[in-house]
Order: C-alpha cells, then structure tokens, then sequence
C-alpha cells in the first residue's frame, strides 16, 4: 500500500515535526512560531495558506477539487502554562510552558496527513479543509475565533481527535453521542474585616470561610443532583492573603463546573446562589460570584462516528476499536463547531508505559500513535467521499 510505505519512509520525519513543536511550546493566541514553522511546512508542499485576523495565529489549508462536500479536520496549536520535568532531548525550552495535553502530536497527525494527501492522494470529489485552531486551552478558546473567519461555514462535516494516555497506541477510542462534558468558569470572591490571625473573632476569617464556602458547595450539589447526571465542581486557583500572621480582607476562587446534561444548567445556578447566600449570611462576609464562560458538551454525530469506527476496524482490526463506556468530563472547545456542523470527536491511544494523563509534567507519548492516526484518517476521507 502506498500509503504503508510513505509512512515507512516519513515516520522519522513525522516524529522530528512532533518533537521540535514539543520544544517549542506557545501558548493560546501566541503560537507565532507554531504557526509559521507549520505555514513554511505546508506552503513548501504546495499549499496554499488561508489566515485572517479572527483567526490570529490560526489557519486553514484545502486539499481538493471543491465540486462536492467539505470534510473538516481539525487540530489545536496551543500548550499550557506548565513546566516540562521530563529528561528527555525534546523537552519543552520554553520555561513555563509545556504541551502536555499532546497538542504537538495532534498538528504532527493533521499536518502529516496533509502532506500525504498533497503527494500521493488523485483528487477527490469535494475538499479537505485542514484546520489549525489556536487558543483551545483558554476559554472562550480558539474555536470561536476560527468560526467568526467565516472559512467554518462551508464545511459539511468535521472530526477532531485527542490523545489518551491510558489506551496502547495502535488503539482507537469513539463513542456515539455525549463525548465530553459543558464546562464553566466558576469565579468567587469573599471579602470582610481582616485583621491578625491571634484574633480571628475579631475578624471574617475570610480563609475559614472560604473553606465552608467549598464544603456546602459540594454537599449541596451532591444532594440537589440525581448522583446518575455527573457533575464536577472543583477549584484549580486560591488567591488571597499576604503573609502568615494576617486574615485577609479579600479572597478569591476559582474553578471549573462540569456537567454532561445542559438542562441540569439553571438548577446548578440556583444551587451555587442558595449557597453563597447562605455562607456569606452566616458568617456576615460579602460574597459575589461570577459564572463568565460557557463551553457546550461534545456530542458525537451517529454516521461520522461510525465512519470512523469502521475506518479503525479495516485499517487497524477488530482489536484496535475501543468503545468508550462514559463520556469524559474534560472540555474541549471542539464542541462549539458540533452546534453548527455534524461531526465526530474520537480519542487516539498514545501509551508511552509511563504517562497516566494529560496536563502532567512529565506527559509524554508513544510516537506510533501518529501513523496510527493517520492511518485512520486517510481511511475516514476514503469512505466518506465514496458515500456522500
């Protein structure tokens, strides 16, 4: 097969594209060096590079003949604000930052594919639109900005994929229907009288109340909610204080609320408000909240998903289709494109016998999950521009 032996003959270059991204990580909106390096790679194959300025660092690039459907793929540029503490030649140079969610393999997949497809693949009755987002870990994220460039309107379908650590590379992970979780930003602030911590009758004790602030929180959901709908609410970011000896007068929360069923949304609003109400009447702190961003749940379309799963079965086996039992309650920005197109979000395997999950510092992959994916991929064009 060509395409076997193009991997065979590219792989190294494959796994060099990843691991110069790895060393060099940017963070949302601020890929400059991402998104030229993969701009150069691309053009120098012959594509023609289509950025505008809602998009910022991010870019699309078309594979077809355009007289039929537009079959969208998808993948993200961005890294977090993490270190990397892995000894390895291709950690992160970048202090601070780090891609530890597998962003670098994700455009090593997209860009890998497109320069098969470019070299080898005759023309095709429709188009690939191959998108680049940028800012997927900042919320509101990329996605949105990618959208207002108007190059979303026109895509018939799309798919977006994610590494998981804990399944072997050579696998694949789908499932039809809910896939991820709707997030939110959860933003409290607490203020009151400070004063010295010798004498905290004297004061709010903003640091006790912000511990029964999380408490009730989690009580409360846990007994206003059916224990069969999951939902996470968890703080990721405390500020407040300046020294030891000193209760505050000002502390802030923040976290993320997760939940996979949109109409639990105003319920859970109400349970957050009953609350803050209460805690801040009972101990007579001044509580305000708010609740800034929302991100709609992944929710898989029936034949694209199928598409895929039976793309796995014939390039892969049996073996290498991993159905998945619940959806994640991760987020992902993905879902702002599956409210407007019909499309499918599927989990790569990418086991290094080390890594346990995403946004750790010592995430790393095992680089056989890019030919895999590409695999699939190619498999997925195949059929999907033979059925529609």
């Amino acid at each position: 097969m060509k395409l076997n032996h193009w991997l065979n003959t590219n792989e190294e270059k494959l796994i060099l594209l990843r691991r110069y991204l790895h060393q060099y990580p940017e963070v949302g909106f601020k890929e400059f060096n991402t998104s030229a390096y993969l701009h150069q790679l691309l053009t120098d194959a012959g594509y023609s590079i289509t950025q505008t300025p809602e998009m910022k660092t991010g870019f699309v690039c078309d594979f077809g003949a355009g007289k039929g459907p537009t079959l969208g793929i998808r993948c993200d540029l961005d890294a977090l604000l993490m270190s990397d503490a892995k000894t390895v030649p291709y950690a992160s140079k970048n202090e601070g930052v780090m891609h530890a969610c597998g962003h670098d393999v994700h455009m090593s997949i997209v860009a890998g594919l497109a320069l098969w497809v470019r070299e080898y693949r005759p023309e095709i009755p429709g188009t690939i639109r191959f998108i680049f987002q940028p800012a997927e870990e900042q919320a509101p994220g990329g996605a949105q900005a990618m959208m207002r460039s108007g190059l979303i309107d026109d895509i018939d379908h799309i798919i977006g994929l994610h590494m998981l650590p804990r399944l072997d590379a050579g696998k694949i992970a789908i499932r039809t229907g809910p896939m991820s979780a709707a997030v939110e930003l959860v933003d409290i602030t607490l203020k009151g009288e400070g004063g010295h911590t010798s004498r905290p009758h004297e004061t709010t004790d903003l640091i006790s109340v912000m511990a029964q602030t999380i408490i009730a929180l989690d009580e409360a959901i846990s007994r206003e909610v059916d224990h069969r709908s999951p939902v996470v609410l968890s703080f990721g970011k405390v500020l407040g204080g300046h020294t030891f000896n000193v209760i505050p007068d000002e502390v802030n929360l923040q976290g993320t609320l997760r939940f996979l069923d949109p109409d639990l949304k105003d319920k859970l609003h109400k349970v957050i408000n009953d609350v803050i109400v209460h805690i801040g009447s009972m101990f007579g702190a001044d509580i305000s909240y708010q609740i800034p961003y929302f991100a709609p749940g992944i929710v898989n379309d029936e034949f694209l998903t199928k598409l895929v799963s039976d793309s796995v079965i014939s390039t892969l086996g049996d073996d290498a289709l991993v159905e998945l039992k619940q959806a994640s309650m991760g987020g992902e920005d993905f879902a702002y494109y599956l409210e407007k197109i019909p499309g499918t979000y599927f989990r790569v395997g990418c086991s290094d016998g080390v890594t346990k999950d995403v946004h750790t510092v010592h995430f790393d992959v095992n680089e056989k999950c890019i030919p895999t994916a590409i695999r699939v991929l190619d498999e997925v064009i195949n059929k999907y521009f033979s059925l529609t």
